[in-house]
């Protein structure tokens, strides 16, 4: 396990995406808060476990731990009016589909048709008592630009403090990608909704601490991680679709 720094001198939420995806996921995660490997987890609201990840949030009082993992690209919308979206449903598979070069613009009428269906699983959360810590999304949507300012009008509306920046830890071998993120997290901390100043997954930050010793210093960090059980019943983390120890960062 890395040394980090210091407690005092770095923050770290650890942020167990996909909450609700499915029964396994919800007791990994719910198992991950118990040993105390992670302190935060965004829930989807428009998939199968999403009713069992209510009632274990509720039982296992995390409910003040949970911000939404807002959801376009897997599973069946909760508003009707999106699905005429081909790039975004297939009706023939009755499910959404994972296009993500046609988010990067889009024309008003369809941003429309997008925020109406987070802000109905925003509502869908509400309506279970849950105060939503922050917004994030699955499989990183807001990445693009269209998407991320769709959040932010979300976050006004909604009474939802902040959301998850692009991740920053993870250096990419594309100068203009580095760009892109840099110039979108700056842009999200001048208007004051950033979540935290540094985002990645844990070999993410494993590998900018240990280069970087002291860039998170008096920082607040998110490492995403996503709890699972393999299949001899340990719990690990899934990066990539490799299987990492899940280590403790609080």
């Amino acid at each position: 396990m890395i040394k980090v720094i210091s407690m005092e001198l770095v923050t770290s939420v650890v942020n167990a995406d996909d909450f609700g995806l499915n029964s396994t996921v919800n007791h990994a995660i719910i198992e991950s808060f118990r040993k105390g490997l992670i302190n935060s987890t965004t829930l989807m609201a428009n998939m199968p476990g999403f009713d069992e990840a209510i009632e274990l949030a509720h039982n296992d009082k995390i409910y003040n731990n949970i911000g939404i993992h807002l959801n376009i690209t897997e599973g069946i919308p909760l508003t009707d009016e999106i699905k005429s979206l081909p790039y975004l449903f297939n009706k023939k598979e009755n499910s959404s589909t994972k296009r993500l070069r046609k988010l990067f613009f889009i024309n008003k009428y369809n941003q429309k048709l997008i925020y109406k269906e987070y802000s109905a699983q925003i509502k869908k959360l509400k309506s279970h008592g849950l105060i939503i810590t922050h917004l994030d999304t699955h499989h990183q949507v807001h990445d693009m630009w269209s998407i991320m300012n769709i959040m932010i009008a979300l976050m006004k509306d909604h009474s939802i403090p902040s959301m998850r920046i692009l991740n920053n830890l993870e250096h990419s071998t594309l100068f203009y990608k580095n760009v892109y993120r840099n110039v979108i997290n700056n842009f999200l901390k001048i208007k004051k909704v950033n979540f935290t100043d540094f985002l990645g997954n844990q070999n993410d930050f494993k590998r900018m601490l240990a280069k970087y010793p002291m860039l998170m210093k008096n920082k607040k960090v998110e490492i995403m991680v996503h709890p699972k059980f393999n299949s001899a019943g340990k719990l690990v983390d899934i990066i990539g679709g490799n299987e990492f120890d899940l280590q403790r960062y609080l």
